[in-house]
Order: structure tokens, then sequence, then C-alpha cells
């Protein structure tokens, strides 16, 4: 466990740099898109995490982003309260 840890600590600066990269390519400009960096499904490795208000919009995405996981999740509209 403490490895996992250890890699995933050191592997955050490429993890980050290929979220700005990803958002720079797909998400600027777009008011439907969201992303954010989490764990993939395996909490093994790094994953860009979008959030889309439609199927439109997430069908446009790739599901992998150079060594990166793409996982989308539609979410409809964002809402203030």
């Amino acid at each position: 466990m403490s490895n996992q840890r250890d890699k995933l600590r050191s592997s955050k600066p490429a993890a980050q740099a290929a979220k700005d990269a990803f958002a720079s390519k797909y998400v600027a400009g777009r008011d439907d898109l969201a992303v954010g960096l989490g764990l993939n499904q395996s909490g093994s490795n790094w994953a860009m995490k979008v959030f889309a208000q439609s199927l439109s919009a997430a069908g446009e995405l790739p599901d992998h982003f150079g060594d990166f996981d793409v996982e989308v999740k539609v979410s409809g509209r964002a809402k203030a309260f």
C-alpha cells in the first residue's frame, strides 16, 4: 500500500500536467464540460474525471489521454443553490 501511495504521489505532477493539457484541448471554452484529476476505478493510477452536461458532450471525448484513463460522468446541468 505504501509503495502504491508513493507511486501516486511521485506521479502527480505528470498527471496534473496531463489534466491541464486535456482541459486545454477538450474543455477550454466549453460550458458543458468540467474536468478534474482523481484516481481510476481500481485506484492504481490517476485519471481525468470529466463531468458532462449531456451524452453528446460526453461522446466527443476519448477514453484515454496519454497514459491516463478518462472517466466521464453525465451529470446534467449544474445549478447553484
